[in-house]
C-alpha cells in the first residue's frame, strides 16, 4: 500500500485529507508539526507523495519539502498554497524543492488524480533504479566474462605462437631464439612505456618474426660460406613473405606488420622497404633491437654466442645506425639479468627428457591414454 505524509497547522485540513485518500486505498499519516514529519523520516518511514502547506509554524512548507528532499530524496513532493502566496511558492518550484504545486481550495478529483500520478511516477523511478542497478552488475559480469575468455584465447594464441616459433628455431638449429626475441621485446616495450595494445604486439611478432623464413630453402638458410647477391636477395624478402603468411589472420594483424619491417634499419640500409628513422614504427625498431641482440647471444655457424658485455657493446653502436637511439638507450637501462630470460623450460612446464617423453607417449599410445 502507497504511503502519503501530509503536513498542515489546520487540524481540520488534514481530516479531510486522510479520509479523502485513505477512501482511495492510501496509509495517510497526518502531522501539524515539520519537526515532527521530519522526525518520522530519519527514522526512516518510507512515503511516496509528501504533502505540506506553505504558511506552516517552526519553518515554511518549501523550507521543510527542502529539508525533506535531503532525507528521502525519491519521494515526490508537493506544496499546498493560497492564491496570495504563489510567488514563494513558484520560486520554492524553479528552485527543485517540489514536484507539484497545488492551489488552496483544491479541486478533490484533480487532488485525487495528481496524487496517484505522483505515486506512480515514484514506482516507475524505483523501478528505473532498479533495472539501472541491475544493468550495472550484469555489465560487470560480462566485463569479467569477456576478460577470461581474451586470457584464455591469448593463452592459446601465445600457445600456438610459441609451438610455431619453435618450429621455425628447429628447422634452423637456433635454439629459443623467436621466444628468446619475443620475452626480450616485451620487456623493452615496457622500459618505453608502450601501451597494453603494442606489448602484445612485440610479444607475438617476437615469435614469429622470421616466419617468412620457410620460403627461403635449406641449402641458403645453412649454407657455410657466404651467400651470393641472388640468395641474399631471396633472404630480403623474408619479412615480406612473413607478412603475407600471416595476412589471412585477423588477431595478428598489429604483429605482422612489425613482422614486415623488423629488419628495416635507422640509417635507410635496412629491407625490404629501405626505410629510415621516423618512418619505421618504434614497436617495429624495439622488435629489431631484441631480435638482434638475441641472435648475437646465440651461437652461429659462422661465430660463437657473445657474452652479455660484447652483446650490449654492439648494440650500443648500432644506435642511430642500425637502430633508433632512444630505443637503444631504453635497452641499455635495463639491467642485464633482465635481458637473459629462463628458456630452459617449456613455457607451462619443466624440462624434460627427450627419451623419457618418447616412452612416455609410447606408454600411453600402447594403452589407449593418448
Amino acid at each position: 500500500m502507497d504511503r502519503i505524509l501530509f503536513l498542515d497547522d489546520e487540524q481540520f485540513v488534514l481530516n479531510a485529507l486522510k479520509r479523502t485518500f485513505e477512501l482511495e486505498g492510501f496509509e495517510v499519516v497526518t502531522t501539524t508539526r515539520p519537526s515532527e514529519a521530519l522526525e518520522l523520516l530519519r527514522q526512516g518511514a518510507e512515503f511516496q507523495v509528501i504533502g505540506s502547506d506553505y504558511r506552516m509554524p517552526e519553518m515554511s512548507g518549501a523550507e521543510f519539502l527542502q529539508r525533506a528532499r535531503e532525507i528521502s530524496p525519491h519521494s515526490h513532493r508537493l506544496l499546498i498554497s493560497a492564491i496570495e502566496e504563489f510567488s514563494i511558492a513558484v520560486e520554492a518550484v524553479n528552485r527543485g524543492e517540489i514536484h507539484r504545486l497545488i492551489p488552496k481550495p483544491w479541486d478533490r478529483a484533480e487532488l485525487i488524480s495528481l496524487v496517484r500520478s505522483a505515486a506512480e511516477d515514484y514506482h516507475l523511478r524505483e523501478r528505473y533504479q532498479e533495472m539501472t542497478t541491475l544493468l550495472h552488475a550484469k555489465n560487470a559480469d560480462l566485463e569479467a566474462v569477456n576478460r577470461d575468455l581474451e586470457n584464455r584465447v591469448s593463452a592459446s594464441t601465445r600457445g600456438l605462437l610459441i609451438a610455431l616459433g619453435a618450429a621455425l628455431d628447429l628447422r634452423r638449429a637456433h635454439g629459443d631464439h623467436s621466444r628468446a626475441s619475443s620475452l626480450r621485446a616485451r620487456r623493452l616495450g615496457e622500459e618505453l612505456g608502450f601501451s597494453r595494445a603494442e606489448l602484445l604486439a612485440v610479444e607475438q611478432a617476437g615469435l614469429v618474426h622470421d616466419i617468412g623464413l620457410i620460403t627461403v630453402p635449406d641449402s641458403i638458410l645453412q649454407k657455410p660460406g657466404p651467400l651470393t647477391s641472388s640468395e641474399w636477395a631471396m633472404v630480403h624478402r623474408h619479412p615480406y613473405e612473413g607478412y603475407r603468411i600471416l595476412e589471412h589472420v585477423p588477431f595478428l594483424r598489429d604483429a605482422r606488420r612489425l613482422v614486415l619491417l623488423h629488419h628495416e634499419f635507422w640509417d635507410g640500409s635496412g629491407y625490404p622497404f629501405g626505410l629510415k628513422e621516423r618512418q619505421i614504427p618504434q614497436t617495429a625498431s624495439t622488435l629489431a633491437v631484441a631480435e638482434s641482440y638475441s641472435a648475437l647471444r646465440e651461437a652461429r655457424s659462422h661465430r660463437p654466442a657473445l657474452d652479455e658485455h660484447l652483446a650490449r657493446e654492439q648494440i650500443a653502436q648500432s644506435a642511430g645506425k642500425r637502430f633508433e637511439p632512444e630505443v637503444v638507450e631504453a635497452f641499455l637501462r635495463i639491467p642485464r639479468m633482465e635481458l637473459e630470460p629462463v628458456l630452459t623450460t617449456p613455457p607451462n612446464g619443466t624440462p624434460r627428457d627427450e627419451g623419457s617423453l618418447f616412452e612416455e607417449l609410447r606408454r600411453r599410445a600402447l594403452t589407449g591414454e593418448l
